[in-house]
């Protein structure tokens, strides 16, 4: 085979998958926004009504759960609340999160790191069809908007010519061609393994009693790879309703290079739909409904 005729054949594979990532999305899009309890539940959720009972939205526990409901562990910096009923993790994220937690701001959208840690070697004892709670890749990036936005499939996510998504990813990319972007997303990743491994308990360590060199070595071997990455060398992506684990838009970024990837989960890749997927089905869907109405 020539190298014309395999870059032909690799970029046929690219395309069908991009058209099924499209297809995937249509169907769970059309699905979610003609369902009579979605016009319902999503204003009442967008106007944080704690007394409705949310039968959709909620339907894999996305929302914080019941038992921290009214409860505020960070009370003691004035500017948090409790956490109320129709509240994610990611909602309303400066009223409930420490400041140090937000790695970049704009008036529309906050970068964060994955609270959860890289590295599937910090839980040694989680059984194989346990769900997995680490990152997608070194470095994981969760890019939210500020506004309460249900999923990429809430009508809002898309509206005025996907404004809300292009600009979760005119954020990351802002944020990781400033000088200290990419050290400071290293530096949530550390963090992150830091706080995972005071986590592990006595059983875990004694499981793989080198746990914390193993994965202290591969963040000092990947630091330098990982800062040196171009924004065209991350995935950005979705989990589509329903499966999303949160009830709130946010944006996943990630390294694609295997070896940024290598102690990480895969087990999310199935459902991660990429942005450009989402843009191309929403410019082809507006293109074919102004021919209609042509």
């Amino acid at each position: 085979m020539s190298t014309r005729e395999y870059l032909n054949e690799a970029d046929a594979r690219a395309r069908e998958v991009s058209k099924k990532h499209q297809d995937y999305y249509r169907m769970m899009r059309d699905s979610f926004q003609s369902n009579p309890l979605s016009k319902v539940e999503l204003p009442a959720w967008k106007s944080q009504a704690n007394d409705f009972d949310y039968q959709l939205l909620n339907i894999g526990k996305s929302f914080i759960p019941s038992k921290l409901i009214g409860t505020n562990p960070l009370q003691q910096l004035k500017h948090t609340r409790p956490w109320a009923k129709a509240d994610t993790f990611f909602s309303e994220y400066e009223l409930h999160n420490k400041p140090s937690l937000i790695l970049s701001a704009t008036k529309h959208s906050y970068v964060i790191g994955n609270e959860a840690s890289y590295d599937c070697r910090l839980y040694p004892l989680r059984a194989r069809w346990e769900k997995r709670p680490e990152g997608q890749g070194f470095g994981h990036l969760l890019i939210i908007p500020r506004k309460r936005i249900y999923n990429v499939v809430d009508p809002e996510a898309t509206a005025n010519g996907c404004f809300v998504l292009t600009e979760l990813a005119d954020h990351f990319k802002s944020f990781w061609e400033s000088p200290r972007g990419p050290e400071m997303a290293a530096g949530r990743a550390r963090d992150g393994n830091r706080s995972a491994l005071n986590r592990m308990s006595l059983a875990e360590m004694r499981a793989d009693y080198l746990v914390r060199d193993h994965v202290n070595e591969y963040y000092e071997r990947s630091f330098p790879e990982f800062i040196g990455l171009k924004t065209d060398d991350f995935m950005m992506g979705f989990h589509v309703f329903p499966e999303n684990t949160i009830g709130h838009l946010h944006m996943h970024v990630y390294p694609l290079k295997d070896s940024l990837r290598t102690y990480s989960t895969r087990d999310y890749d199935y459902k991660t739909v990429p942005l450009q997927a989402v843009l191309d089905a929403e410019s082809e869907d507006q293109e074919l409904r102004r021919k209609g109405d042509g």
